[in-house]
């Protein structure tokens, strides 16, 4: 016996498959926007990084720290060791305008070594701008500096300690930064 079915119920179906069409539709729909939404963003930020990855591989190398009195650079600073500095990671990831160092402070009475590191993170807006949060291995010791960048020529680099963000107040000096020739 064949299964007769009523107009009714034809139009029933039929209705129902429109709709599931639908729905399915507008899953996809709004998955593929997802996804196009994800591709423009990182592609509009390209460029952004690439110019930051660019301005922070300027200043990757080796630096010797000087004292600043009045308006000069003067003498190499007492006790500070070479400051290494090097990029962390690629042109295209978020962090490609942070930098990270490492260093060695050598106490001159004694010859006690004490490491400290961190990162320097440039300003977007204005790449010869950057903050050094600096933290020493060998105790809870944290400072924050800001540096700006010699943007002609980016061998010097003058460093204004932050003594609101530091864990000893007060007790670091302006100084500057020349690339280690």
């Amino acid at each position: 016996m064949p299964i007769v079915l009523s107009p009714d119920k034809l139009a029933q179906t039929a209705y129902n498959g429109l709709m599931s069409e639908f729905w399915a539709g507008t899953l996809v729909g709004f998955l593929g926007g997802i996804v196009a939404s994800l591709i423009a963003t990182f592609l509009w930020e390209l460029p952004a990084r690439r110019r930051a990855y660019r301005a922070a591989a300027k200043i990757v190398g080796e630096w010797e720290a000087y004292n600043i009195e009045g308006r000069t650079v003067t003498t190499p600073m007492k006790g500070a060791g070479i400051t290494e500095v090097y990029l962390q990671s690629r042109w295209w990831s978020p962090g490609s305008g942070v930098l990270g160092f490492h260093s060695v402070d050598i106490d001159s009475s004694t010859g006690r070594t004490r490491k400290h590191d961190g990162t320097i993170v440039l300003d977007p807006g204005r790449p010869w701008l950057a903050t050094r949060i600096d933290r020493y291995a060998d105790s809870n010791e944290i400072s924050q500096q800001r540096l700006e960048i010699n943007p002609d020529d980016c061998d010097i680099v003058y460093i204004f300690p932050d003594p609101t963000v530091a864990t000893l107040g007060p007790v670091y000096g302006k100084h500057a930064w020349r690339r280690k020739s």
